[in-house]
C-alpha cells in the first residue's frame, strides 16, 4: 500500500468539536421551527397575520409572499448543503420584519424576529465556510 506523500489540498476538513455540533444543531431546529410555523399561519390566514399585513399595506399578495420565503428558508436551514442559503434568506426576511415594526407597527412582538436573526447570524458565522462569494475571504 502506498501513501500519497502530497495529500490534495482539497483534503476532508477537520471535525467540529461536538459543542459546536450541538450549538448549530440546535440553531438550526430553533430558526426553522419558528420560521417554518410563522410562515405557515402567514399562508393559512391567520386573522392576526391579515391584520398586520393590512396594517403594512401588504395584504394578500405580501403575506403569501412573505410566508412562501420562511417556509422555503425554514427548509433549507435543515439541509446541510443549503443551510448557508437558508440561513441568509432568512435573515433577510427577519431584518425586514424588524425595519417593519421599528418603522411601521411599533416595537411590540419584536423579539421574535430579533431571536431568528440572531440564530440565523450563527448558523452564518459557523458555517462561514460554505458562504458564496465571501466564504473563502473570511478567516477569523
Amino acid at each position: 500500500m502506498t501513501t500519497d506523500p502530497n495529500p490534495s489540498p482539497e483534503a476532508a476538513p477537520a471535525a467540529r468539536p461536538l459543542w459546536l455540533s450541538l450549538l448549530l444543531w440546535t440553531c438550526k431546529l430553533g430558526a426553522a421551527g419558528i420560521l417554518g410555523y410563522a410562515g405557515y399561519l402567514k399562508l393559512t390566514s391567520n386573522p392576526g397575520d391579515i391584520e398586520l399585513f393590512e396594517t403594512l399595506g401588504m395584504e394578500p399578495f405580501g403575506r403569501y409572499l412573505i410566508g412562501g420565503l420562511e417556509c422555503t428558508a425554514a427548509g433549507l436551514i435543515l439541509i446541510r448543503q443549503s443551510a448557508v442559503y437558508g440561513a441568509f434568506l432568512g435573515l433577510g426576511v427577519m431584518c425586514g420584519a424588524i425595519i417593519g415594526h421599528l418603522t411601521v407597527l411599533g416595537p411590540a412582538h419584536i423579539e421574535g424576529a430579533i431571536l431568528v436573526a440572531v440564530l440565523c447570524l450563527v448558523i452564518l458565522y459557523v458555517r462561514r465556510r460554505d458562504a458564496p462569494f465571501i466564504g473563502n475571504m473570511i478567516d477569523w
